[in-house]
């Protein structure tokens, strides 16, 4: 579990009251956080895991927290771009969850996730994640009283495509970016030089958190019925005629 320090629990606390359950499996290493008064626990979820163990590792962590399915006042899951294994699990599950009991749901972008993970005041955040194929899933952001602020919504290109409009950004926009997400590390040498690098390209706790107790302050629940995954592109079937396997 990655520590959060005391002053980010007590911004976290003042975005609201009751416990939220909120996942996010749009990568490899995804991530289950558990936030209540005073108190924020995580766990990363291996790629061998996120799948098969998702509900025992949230049943795990309400045991920690010493708490029952009827505290939970909230759910949150990022709904992609990302694995589409993951991401069609962590939405199935979060719908079914919201379901069984009765309480609101939020569903971030997970690049945004991304962002608020990693992101301070003003910084650009570019957030690019492992999409194979040799493509990444990609965004840009500017952190804004403690939000991301969509400068180039979710998208999908070779890396060299979203390098360049990255420094097109930079160009019109000014300043240090950060660098997160997967992507980063798949493809080494094709990113602007002297850009800083954060993370290790799993989503952070307390992004998860921030953008969900936000999302619900702000009204932005969704209708578990409604919410579907974002993927940008197909999926990889292989259907007949179709290139590709399921990947990951």
């Amino acid at each position: 579990m990655r520590g959060v320090d005391e002053r980010q629990k007590k911004e976290l606390d003042a975005l609201g009251g009751g416990w939220l359950l909120a996942f996010d499996l749009s990568v490899p290493c995804g991530v289950l956080a558990l936030h209540g008064p005073g108190s924020i626990l995580s766990r990363e979820i291996p790629a061998r895991e996120r799948t098969a163990f998702l509900f025992a590792e949230i049943r795990g962590l309400m045991d920690e927290a010493g708490i029952s399915r009827e505290e939970i006042a909230l759910l949150g899951v990022g709904r992609g771009p990302g694995s589409f294994t993951g991401v069609r699990v962590a939405v199935t599950a979060a719908k079914a969850l919201a379901f069984a009991l009765g309480v609101p749901l939020v569903a971030p972008e997970s690049l945004a996730v991304a962002a608020a993970g990693v992101g301070s005041p003003g910084r650009l955040v570019f957030v690019a994640v492992d999409a194979r194929r040799g493509e990444v899933y990609y965004g840009i952001y500017r952190m804004e009283d403690g939000k991301p602020r969509t400068l180039l919504p979710p998208r999908v290109a070779p890396p060299e495509q979203a390098a360049r409009e990255l420094s097109a950004c930079l160009e019109r926009c000014g300043g240090e970016p950060v660098l997160t997400g997967t992507g980063i590390a798949a493809y080494p040498g094709v990113w602007p030089a002297g850009a800083g690098v954060a993370g290790n390209g799993a989503p952070r706790a307390e992004g998860l958190v921030r953008l969900c107790r936000m999302a619900a302050e702000g009204g932005e629940t969704v209708d578990p019925f409604a919410l579907r995954p974002l993927y940008i592109r197909r999926p990889d079937t292989g259907r007949r005629g179709e290139e590709g396997r399921c990947a990951w």
